[in-house]
């Protein structure tokens, strides 16, 4: 069966194969960022789909830059460069800035497509091709393709059956359930509504885009999504939304967007429009934590990087890439690079296993 590759979703057979439980690989958030054009040629996520039709599509992107990716190949870009060999365009697979574990094939594993996904790369001029954020069930699947396995790490929540917010704070140690507490403390002007499903809306969306753009602006960070994305998603994706609101006086000041499943609650964004002690802990941690609590979701992913995480009951947890380049020096190197990398995040691991606040049976 012939195995083809196309440039936009709509015309890929995903919708008839798509994993309604990721809402990530629901269709309508990949034709979300099409249609409003946070991905394509102009954005430097150009998107290529692979598919046996009505059996298996791989999703990937030409990336003309690694921004967006949250696995860091800066070092490696730079090398290159410094070498005078083009890093760049290169084939990545992951969601658009969205540092989630998830399956890169939609209807299942297909050996017909890696092959033709591998052809395609082989025999145009890429240099490099990355898989990102793969689930471990992949990894077997990557290394006989000979790709060079990377260890990263993220902070999750793991929601071990708590019936309340109280009863998780009476399994961390006194002296920070305590610091917890203190810092959910706010003055009565300030209040928290959760909406989602139905109770969603476009004004929603707009507020929250708008306290999205607020606070990339005042990091003099990439603003990566647009008004149009968020309009869609809080339309096409209202049953995998839940967006946080905070008023002051009843008037929004702030807001923090998740999506979820039945299983994973994912933290994506955040802004607000001044600066209140704590908020940004109560709208991403701990109202997280009382949604995954409340709807009994064992895994709550808070996103990437934050040690400060640690102290508010996420746990340090591996994530892992797939890499592979065709200079074969290269390819050495890099595999040097990513060995003697596992080597220092094993001993990081450990150093943050050790300052996790919850009680020790002996205790």
């Amino acid at each position: 069966m012939t195995i083809n590759f196309k440039n936009h979703i709509k015309d890929t057979c995903w919708a008839e194969l798509e994993n309604n439980e990721i809402p990530f690989l629901n269709y309508h958030f990949f034709h979300s960022l099409e249609s409003s054009g946070v991905v394509g040629e102009d954005s430097g996520w150009n998107p290529l789909f692979f598919e046996e039709p009505k059996k298996s599509v791989l999703y990937s992107f030409v990336k003309s830059h690694s921004y967006g990716e949250y696995i860091f190949d800066w070092d490696w870009a730079n090398s290159f460069h410094h070498h005078n060999l083009p890093y760049y365009p290169k084939l990545t697979s992951m969601i658009p800035f969205t540092p989630a574990t998830t399956s890169h094939f939609i209807g299942g594993i297909s050996e017909k497509v890696m092959n033709s996904y591998e052809d395609f790369y082989c025999k145009n001029s890429f240099l490099s091709s990355h898989f990102l954020f793969l689930p471990g069930r992949e990894l077997e699947f990557f290394k006989s393709y000979n790709y060079l396995i990377r260890d990263s790490f993220q902070y999750h929540f793991y929601n071990e059956n708590y019936q309340s917010f109280e009863g998780f704070l009476s399994k961390l140690k006194r002296k920070k359930a305590k610091q917890i507490r203190r810092e959910r403390a706010f003055s009565k002007d300030i209040k928290f509504q959760c909406y989602t499903g139905e109770q969603l809306d476009q004004t929603h969306a707009i507020e929250m885009f708008n306290f999205y753009q607020r606070t990339l602006l005042n990091k003099q960070a990439i603003s990566y999504l647009n008004l149009n994305f968020f309009i869609t998603i809080f339309s096409k994706l209202k049953n995998n939304i839940c967006y946080i609101q905070s008023t002051r006086c009843e008037q929004p000041v702030a807001g923090a967007l998740f999506f979820y499943d039945a299983n994973t609650l994912y933290g994506r964004y955040w802004g607000t429009t001044e600066h209140i002690p704590n908020l940004h802990f109560e709208l991403c941690y701990y109202r997280g934590i009382d949604f995954c609590i409340e709807k009994n979701i064992k895994v709550f992913e808070a996103g990437a990087q934050g040690e400060h995480k640690i102290a508010r009951g996420f746990k340090p947890v591996k994530t892992f890439s797939a890499h592979k380049v065709k200079h074969h020096d290269f390819h050495q190197a890099i595999y040097q690079y990513v060995e003697n990398e596992k080597v220092q995040i094993d001993k990081l691991l450990l150093n943050l296993n050790d300052r996790q606040p919850f009680l020790k049976k002996k205790d």
